[in-house]
């Protein structure tokens, strides 16, 4: 049967019940990570059926509407400030220092969701939106610019999507919640997917832009299904695009990947791995290194991923049972902080366990960028390549020059050289 899951008031209240203990946990205040301004975005009202959906003709063209969530409006194009640029000194470049932000979830008891490293002088506006009425639970709204240059950095929606062939008398609107997936046919084209699932709703400035290069991204796909764990095809691209914005020539990139899975005449499928970085024309080649560190860098942190995880179950337990017995309902909730922290532990040890792999693969899809080893925390980092020094402190900044250069001017004092990190 075809079914909302927006009525299903038990399983919303679930997780609002949920979010709302987790206030009592606390949260993870370093003081190496600044608190980027966090926007809270309203997802579906429960209740709204899906039978509401908008319905359109079958195909590829039906994928818009699958997008039912209002995503958070991006920013501006930036107004460029070239007054800002760094001007060389005696032939040396100034040095860049990057600061760890933190992204705060108020819905979560303000636990920090979210960390990347922002360039001295960029700004960044993020926030949590979570989605109860979707398998997808949450979308991490991040965009992170550049005034000097233009360039901004943007993280897209995703989506999870399932499609079958309805059986005789089921009426199944095309973009409705078929339990927490869009039901939409598969889109196999690159191409008509980003011109009907972002650009009607977060991308309208690249309608009438010039698609000028495709490349596959096979690291990316193979990343897609080692994390999908079943049978699947993945494929991943990077997608250039041209157009003009207020008669200046800008470029733009639009990376995302695919994922298919079929069985039993049903095909799941789901977009991810997806961000845009768009600037005035030969920016993006021209500062590689400086969007891929901020790209490589961006991670939800184990406590926030510990609560996601645990919400995603409940949300699936949700939909298997219907949340009928009333009793272990009781039951789960009184027990979720333990099992929350359980899933934090697993998530830091999958990291630990996978980070020479992460970083080898994070060397192979982004340009530009070196792995370091913090030997503060063993972590590891991606650096643009290029710069003399490298350098680190005890609060998780991160600072690159060229030779003669001291980092106590930066404040903050503990600076060690890095070195690089050889797998």
């Amino acid at each position: 049967m075809f079914r909302s899951l927006s009525p299903n008031h038990l399983a919303a209240a679930l997780l609002a019940v949920l979010l709302a203990g987790c206030a009592g946990g606390g949260s993870s205040d370093r003081s190496s990570e600044t608190k980027v301004p966090s926007r809270s975005f309203v997802g579906p009202t429960p209740g709204a059926s899906a039978a509401a959906a908008p319905s359109v003709p079958a195909g590829l063209a039906s994928i818009g509407p699958a997008l039912t969530f209002a995503p958070p409006s991006l920013e501006p194009f930036p107004t460029l400030d070239t007054a800002q640029r760094p001007t060389p000194i005696d032939g040396l470049r100034p040095p860049v220092r990057f600061s760890r932000q933190a992204v705060q979830d108020p819905a979560a008891g303000n636990v920090d969701a979210l960390v990347f490293l922002l360039p001295d002088g960029w700004q960044a506006q993020a926030g949590v939106q979570w989605l109860p009425a979707w398998e997808r639970l949450a979308f991490l709204q991040t965009t992170v610019f550049d005034p000097s240059t233009g360039i901004t950095i943007d993280w897209l929606p995703i989506q999870d999507f399932i499609w079958f062939d309805p059986p005789a008398g089921l009426s199944a609107p095309i973009g409705g919640n078929y339990q927490g997936k869009a039901y939409v046919p598969p889109a196999t084209d690159p191409v008509q997917f980003v011109a009907d699932f972002w650009m009607p709703n977060v991308l309208p400035h690249l309608r009438n832009a010039t698609l000028v290069r495709v490349d596959q991204v096979p690291e990316i796909a193979a990343e897609f299904e080692t994390g999908f764990g079943g049978p699947a095809d993945a494929f991943a691209y990077r997608m250039r695009y041209q157009y003009d914005q207020g008669g200046q020539a800008w470029e733009e990139d639009v990376s995302f990947a695919l994922l298919y899975s079929a069985a039993n005449g049903i095909t799941s499928w789901y977009v991810n791995f997806a961000y845009t970085v768009r600037a005035p024309l030969g920016e993006l080649d021209r500062n590689a290194g400086m969007i891929s560190t901020v790209v490589a860098s961006r991670i939800t942190t184990p406590e926030w991923e510990g609560i996601y995880r645990l919400v995603q179950q409940l949300f699936i337990q949700g939909i298997r049972q219907q949340m009928a017995d009333t009793l272990a309902f009781g039951n789960l909730l009184a027990q979720y902080r333990a099992e929350s922290a359980a899933l934090q532990q697993q998530v830091t040890e999958e990291r630990q366990a996978s980070q020479d792999r992460i970083a080898e693969l994070r060397g192979q899809v982004l340009q530009g960028i070196e792995t370091y080893a913090n030997p503060f925390n063993q972590e590891l980092v991606q650096l643009p390549v290029g710069w003399s020094q490298y350098w680190v402190n005890a609060q998780d900044e991160y600072a690159v020059s060229d030779p003669g250069f001291d980092p106590n001017g930066f404040g903050g004092g503990g600076w060690q050289q890095l070195q690089r990190h050889d797998p």
